[in-house]
């Protein structure tokens, strides 16, 4: 039992510093949530114990939490298989709201290689299929009723491009929501989304995709952890 403590207590401090390590060989790179073996250890194990030995999860005094694989991809497209945190989860009627912490930028020195946390509700559609799950909303400050400041902007604002956070607040982010779990599944990088379907919508005529191609890496990653989300989402007991 101290031997599995032991291992467990050590998985979560290495995840807790991968924003300044390489992540290792073994570090899953698939959608799977559970299961996945890293040494001795699974990410089901992991997160059993954190919901099961204090006061996190069912019964605790905070709601479940879960360590999530994702694909980081950094701006010359190397993907890197890598953790996210989803540290908030609470079913409403026919959504589900999440928060999940995770690590964008790469290419800042150690000191200011922060992460940053995104806000997302997902539905519960009637139909029971994840496949028409909807991302209803995702934010990067408050939530919809705008009492809670819920997410963090961890990359730089503006990009050294010089995009603001509050243009991808309103331009892309937006772009998202609406959208279903088949449509998102199908977008790996932000140059996936057709010109077409970019500017679909009221007050989106004007509007392109280009203008984050040269902060690629913030787009990119929020379209991975969007799935790595919804794959989780999938795993809820609603969908089994």
């Amino acid at each position: 039992m101290t031997k599995k403590l032991l291992l467990a207590l050590s998985a979560v401090l290495v995840i807790g510093l991968m924003g300044c390590s390489t992540p290792a060989e073994n570090t899953p790179s698939g959608n799977e949530g559970t299961g996945t073996e890293t040494g001795d250890l699974t990410l089901e194990q992991v997160n059993h114990f954190l919901n099961d030995s204090s006061g996190l999860g069912a019964g605790g005094i905070a709601n479940v939490v879960q360590v999530i694989p994702h694909a980081h991809i950094d701006g010359p497209k190397n993907e890197t298989p890598f953790y996210a945190f989803v540290n908030f989860k609470y079913t409403a009627r026919d959504y589900i709201k999440y928060q999940v912490t995770y690590l964008s930028c790469t290419c800042r020195s150690a000191d200011v290689n922060f992460w940053q946390t995104a806000y997302m509700e997902m539905s519960l559609p009637a139909s029971g299929n994840i496949e028409d799950a909807v991302l209803r909303n995702i934010s990067f400050d408050t939530e919809p009723s705008g009492h809670y400041l819920v997410g963090f902007w961890g990359d730089s604002d503006p990009t050294p491009a010089g995009v603001s956070y509050e243009t991808f607040k309103t331009e892309f982010l937006p772009f998202f929501e609406g959208k279903n779990a088949a449509y998102l599944e199908a977008l790996s990088t932000m140059w996936d989304i057709e010109a077409s379907d970019y500017t679909d919508g009221e007050g989106r005529s004007d509007l392109t995709v280009d203008t984050f191609s040269g902060s690629s890496v913030s787009a990119n990653n929020i379209i991975r952890i969007i799935n790595a989300v919804m794959d989780y989402h999938a795993t809820d007991e609603f969908f089994q």
